[in-house]
């Protein structure tokens, strides 16, 4: 009934979906256009027109669509034991605890415990709650604040939002819960600046600080030097380190876990996307031995959990999806997707006039566009660039800071080909603010 054009009328379509109003999506599309199939790198719509999702449901689908071996362990999986509460006193399915070990063995060293939950801003907010239980539990009840980055985000649940550096979230959704503060973030390659910053609010008030150690709007890892002074500030201080890789986590950025970069490890991490390859939903929460023993004592409880965490179909697919990076290669072929569309594109680009730069660091690849003045392109432009590379059978992300390609690790070299053709020869024709 959905997918007809008698209820393609926003006056009686029922679903509620997208950030922008529902009846825009629709006045823009038709029941035509819906992806109705995927196979590998491409999705197929209900006209049977192909597109190569060189944006991986945004950064969803890592190992691309329609891999059976995914499938065959969640269907196994939901044959044998579909579901399992573990909220109080229940012991879990055994392919949780598998798929928490499956974590722990490929973490960034001293991350040895995992709690699960839904979705990255899930992870988030739990890692916020852990982060000031785990000093109230220790005597330090009044370490409360969490500190974070201006323009970082973090989700949308309300402590992950407040997490966030976005001011527009702030002020769409606000008023925000107290306890949050944002820092500028860090210019040049140093970290000198930031133990004053944090002198400023007071170590002694400080529970965590909340990074994304590769910022997901642009592709920009944070300096080496900055990430190290953060780390060693907040071990002397006694304050939690937590790196969100919600968005960065299972090979995008060219390690498996964005802290390889610096070689930086966390007391927390927050993971999703990836961790299922889009094919559930699933978020972690991974902690230091210290932090799990601080709610270990037989007389502490952390009561932040929802009757499906751990959902053992989605752990199933996890572990699927961990089995599939570690033994396919697939975070070096990340890599090299990302080198051969930053190098294409310099070379079919050259001379465009919106053409601002090309980056990559792993299967992130950040395209600037510039207006006629040289500022970044409109989100109005980029809108229609998006347009514009879906009619030529390409998906591409944009962010207010870029646009984006960032492939299944799957994608084949010569797929890569066809994306940066494709969106070299819709850059070339484009002109700022023309539909």
């Amino acid at each position: 009934m959905a997918t007809t054009p008698s209820t393609w009328d926003p006056a009686t379509y029922p679903l509620w979906h997208g950030t922008v109003p529902t009846s825009t999506i629709l006045d823009r599309s038709g029941p035509e256009d819906l992806w109705v199939r995927g196979e590998g790198s491409w999705l197929i719509d209900a006209s049977g027109n192909r597109a190569l999702d060189a944006r991986a449901g945004v950064g969803n689908m890592m190992l691309g669509y329609g891999r059976t071996d995914i499938v065959e362990a969640m269907a196994r999986q939901a044959r044998e034991l579909p579901y399992v509460c573990m909220v109080r006193w229940e012991l879990p399915a055994p392919v949780v605890v598998e798929l928490a070990q499956a974590l722990t063995g490929i973490a960034p060293s001293g991350l040895t415990r995992v709690r699960f939950c839904h979705t990255g801003g899930a992870a988030v907010e739990s890692a916020v709650m852990m982060a000031r239980s785990y000093h109230r539990n220790k005597g330090k009840p009044g370490k409360r604040l969490i500190v974070g980055l201006r323009d970082s985000y973090h989700g949308s649940p309300m402590a992950a939002m407040a997490a966030s550096g976005q001011r527009i979230m702030h002020w769409l959704f606000g008023p925000m819960p107290d306890g949050f503060s944002h820092l500028p973030e860090p210019e040049g390659d140093s970290g000198t600046e930031l133990a004053g910053q944090l002198d400023a609010l007071g170590p002694e008030r400080i529970a965590a600080m909340i990074v994304e150690p590769v910022k997901g709007r642009n592709g920009q890892p944070l300096p080496d030097a900055y990430l190290r002074a953060a780390r060693e500030y907040c071990t002397k201080n006694d304050i939690l380190l937590i790196f969100d890789e919600a968005f960065t986590g299972f090979g995008r950025m060219g390690e498996m876990f964005a802290a390889g970069i610096s070689g930086i490890s966390p007391d927390i991490m927050c993971l999703a996307k990836g961790i299922t390859a889009g094919y559930s939903a699933l978020g972690a929460v991974l902690a230091t031995d210290a932090i799990y023993q601080a709610f270990d004592t037989g007389s502490t409880v952390f009561a932040h959990a929802s009757t499906t965490d751990g959902h053992p179909v989605a752990c199933a697919a996890a572990l699927a999806a961990i089995r599939a990076y570690t033994s396919e290669d697939l975070v070096a072929n990340g890599r090299a997707l990302g080198t051969f569309l930053r190098d294409r594109l310099n070379g079919l680009l050259e001379g465009a006039p919106t053409f601002g730069g090309v980056r990559a660091v792993g299967a992130y690849v950040a395209i600037d566009l510039v207006d006629d003045d040289g500022s970044p392109l409109s989100m109005q432009d980029r809108r229609h660039l998006e347009s514009a590379c879906r009619r030529q059978g390409l998906l591409v992300h944009y962010t207010p800071d870029t646009v984006v390609l960032m492939p299944p690790l799957t994608m084949t070299m010569e797929e890569a080909e066809f994306a940066a053709q494709r969106f070299a020869g819709v850059v070339s024709g484009l002109r700022p603010a023309v539909a």
